[in-house]
Parts: C-alpha cells; structure tokens; sequence
C-alpha cells in the first residue's frame, strides 16, 4: 500500500509518498499548473499499480479544486482531511513546534494509514460543481437581501408609506411600479394608463381602487426626495434585478446537475429540488457518514454538554459545521410542520413537554434528519409510514 501525502498551496503542492509501514519513498514539489500536474501524475504511475494507493490532501477551498478534478480523472481516488484534525494528528506525533509544508505532507500520509479510507467516487464528478453553485447561489441571496435593506431604507427617507403598503414586501409589483415611475412624484400622478400597465404586469392582483390608494399615499407622503436618494434607489433596483437574474440562472444550472444525481429526497415533503442539492451538496454520499447523528453534529445543531461529576447541563445548539447546511434543514423544518403531519404531530409533543418553540424546531429537525438520512442512505422513496 501506497501513502501519498499532498500539502496545497496556491501556486505549488507539497507530496510525500512512503508505504503502509512508514517507510519513505519520494518526496517532491510539483507546481498548480500543466507541466506541475503531469510530474505527479508520472510519479503515480512509476508505482506498483497492483497495490492500493491512497491520497489525502487537506480541505483547502478552491485552490485543491483543479488538482481534485485531475486526481479523479485519471482514475485514482483521494480524502479530504479537516485541517484542524491534521494539526491535532502533528501534535501528537512530535512535541517539536515544526510546521512546514513538507511536514504537513509527511503528516497526511501518516494519517492516511490511521484511518478509515472512504473515497469520492468518480460517479460523484459533478457534486463538486454542485457544491460551487449552491454555495454561490446562497452568497449572491445574501447580497440580494442586503440590497432589499438599502432599498428600503432609502424608501424610508422618499416614501415610508410605500413598503407598509405592500405588507413589508418588495418584490414583484413593488419592484415593477418603482422601476418604471422613479420617484414618489411620479407615482402621485398616476393616470389610467399607467393603472393598466400595473394591472397588466400584476396579473390583476393590484385593483384599480388599490392603485389610487397608493397614489393617495404618495401624495400626502411626510418623505422628502433627493436627487441623490432617486439615484440610488435606481441603481438599487438594478442591483436588485440583476441578482435576481444571477440567481435564477444558478439555479436553473442547479436543477440541471440534479437530474443527473440519483435521490429520492424531493419525496419528502417540504423538501425541494434547490434544498435537496444544498444537502447533497454539502454532505456528499450519505456512506460517509455512519449514523445521523454525525449528521447532526456537522450541521452544527447538536447541543453544547457540560459535565462535572455527577452534573451534566446542555446548553444552546453549538452553531459550528457548515452554516448552508443548518440553514437549509431549519426551512425544510418550518415546511415540513405545514406538510408532514406527523412531523407537526412530534412538534407539539415537544411543546407539550414544555419545551420552547426553537427547541422543539431543533428536536423536529433532528427527527427530519433521521430520515432524510434513511432515504439517503438507502436510496428509498419517503413513505408516511416510515416516520416515526
């Protein structure tokens, strides 16, 4: 068995290559780039290809991507390990305080021996894709939402009657009526004309009586308009739009790398084609994890314990792991309660039991795992009957 160590860095990756019984075999640099790649890849295939080869490499954002890719397509197979672990495997092997690139590389290759080696199959190619757009797809909603605070609070210096008008929501029609009249005088001079183009783009949801009530609003409107607030509010609003057409973009590419990924986890109810992508996203084969309870653990919804003696106390949800993913279960939560009644059922168990709302949403999502982690698992359709 071949132990093969790799430090990434940006612009070069360190490798120590010795076998299972330590003993070392080549180490080397080869640059992130064509010629750097095909020199480790000649290396790989001076080996005894008859023995298993293991790679590990350290999760290290982007800048392994590449080198991932050229791993997987030339048929090999490797482990992410977490950085902090590799750390804590360094310390204990040496009370020396030595780090450099050729000892983290040493120190992966050692703890490719130690452990159990689950590899990422080929036939999970494009999860890798999957995990790049779902975690940019969230990154530019969260610029969306920022950008819908800056809109109303200019709103709320021009037209604080506006956003109350349509139920604290700017989306839609608000968006449109902004767009196309500018500015709280133009829209308290609406003629029939301009009600027909609201009509028309709202579908017939804003009624006429409803438009002349805006128009009444801005009108007597205690706002005060700037040139330089109507300024911003027009580049807001093609902030706005513009990641909004990134988004749906995103996600239509989203939607098409899912029909090549073989799940079952958009049977379970309040459980949609996005959310399903961010799981499988973020948590990669179910198999890697042996029970869901590491599940739990990795979303960052298991509980803080404290213990001394005979005292244990638990405390708030530790909030560590990935925040997509604790995010993503929480909303599948709350959709779940108006979809899946004995989920709702279990809700109010927890309630009953004089539990607070947040905490009986974290013992129901908790329960959401459980079997979403059973259908993953094995590949099953979600059946009422199998939630218990």
């Amino acid at each position: 068995m071949y132990l093969i160590g790799i430090d990434i860095s940006k612009y070069k990756h360190d490798c120590f290559i010795a076998t299972e019984a330590g003993i070392q075999i080549k180490v080397f640099s080869f640059d992130n780039n064509r010629l750097g790649f095909d020199l480790f890849l000649e290396v790989l295939k001076s080996l005894d290809q008859s023995k298993e080869i293991r790679i590990g490499l350290e999760s290290t954002g982007h800048y392994g991507s590449n080198l991932k890719q050229f791993i997987t397509s030339n048929s090999y197979t490797y482990l992410e390990f977490n950085p902090y672990l590799t750390h804590m495997f360094s310390k204990a092997l040496s009370l020396r305080k030595t780090k450099t690139d050729k000892v983290d590389a040493k120190t992966i290759s050692s703890m490719l021996g130690s452990v159990d080696y689950k590899t990422l199959h080929t036939k999970f190619y494009h999860i890798n894709e999957l995990k790049q757009l779902v975690r940019y797809r969230h990154s530019q909603m969260v610029s969306r939402s920022k950008t819908l605070i800056e809109l109303t609070n200019i709103l709320d210096r021009i037209f604080p009657e506006f956003k109350p008008f349509f139920n604290e929501r700017l989306a839609g029609s608000a968006i449109f009526i902004l767009k196309k009249f500018k500015s709280r005088a133009r829209i308290s001079k609406l003629s029939n004309k301009d009600y027909e183009s609201i009509r028309s783009y709202s579908k017939g949801r804003l009624s006429y009586v409803r438009v002349q009530k805006l128009k009444s609003l801005a009108k007597s409107s205690v706002g005060y308009e700037t040139q330089s607030d109507l300024l911003l509010l027009k580049h807001s609003i093609k902030h706005y739009e513009d990641l909004t057409e990134i988004i749906e973009s995103v996600e239509h590419e989203i939607i098409h790398l899912m029909e090549n990924i073989n799940q079952t986890l958009t049977t379970i109810p309040g459980l949609n084609i996005i959310s399903a992508a961010i799981i499988i996203a973020e948590l990669g084969d179910f198999k890697n994890f042996t029970s869901p309870a590491q599940i739990v653990s990795f979303s960052g919804l298991d509980t803080s314990v404290n213990q001394s003696g005979t005292i244990e106390t638990r405390g708030h949800i530790v909030k560590r792991g990935s925040g997509l993913l604790r995010m993503t279960f929480w909303q599948i939560t709350f959709a779940g309660l108006r979809l899946n009644p004995k989920l709702y059922d279990y809700y109010l168990k927890k309630r009953a039991e004089g539990k607070h709302h947040k905490v009986a949403m974290v013992h129901s999502a908790r329960k959401l795992i459980r079997t979403i982690y059973y259908l993953g698992v094995n590949q099953l359709t979600f059946d009422h009957s199998q939630f218990k």
